[in-house]
């Protein structure tokens, strides 16, 4: 059997992008949702990172189980408090249906990790939200 291969990261990213973009509670308490932010960016933001895509094959179908990471940026004056706020919005944005990836089936989702660090200038609060994603063709 001939089986179509084809890799769901960016259809992924557009639907976490979708579903980020449309939640009310999380665009009330962030400037907005980017994949490659100018230096002049608002706070507090989120921003789609990186991606890893492990395959997977079977006689009749064709997958992936993908890491994809988001970031949350904040410079709250009370610390790390905003950050870990804006990373619950944001999985509660991604949790409260299913996820719609075009093309593919999404077979399980979960949360891998979860961290708040503070950045390199001192004053920044990074949020760092790891997903875990099988998905099929």
């Amino acid at each position: 059997m001939n089986l179509q291969k084809k890799f769901a990261l960016w259809e992924l990213q557009k639907a976490i992008y979708e579903r980020l973009s449309t939640d009310e509670a999380l665009n009330a308490v962030i400037t907005g949702i980017f994949d490659n932010p100018d230096k002049n960016t608002e706070f507090p933001y989120v921003t789609i990172g990186e991606d890893t895509s492990t395959p997977f094959e079977t006689k009749v179908t064709f997958g992936e189980n993908i890491t994809t990471v988001l970031h949350v940026w904040s410079r709250a004056e009370d610390g790390k408090r905003e950050a870990k706020e804006i990373l619950s919005l944001v999985l509660q944005a991604l949790s409260k249906a299913p996820l719609l990836v075009y093309g593919f089936q999404v077979l399980d989702f979960g949360v891998q990790q979860t961290q708040v660090i503070t950045d390199i200038d001192g004053i920044t609060q990074h949020g760092i939200l790891r997903l875990r994603l099988y998905i099929n063709n």
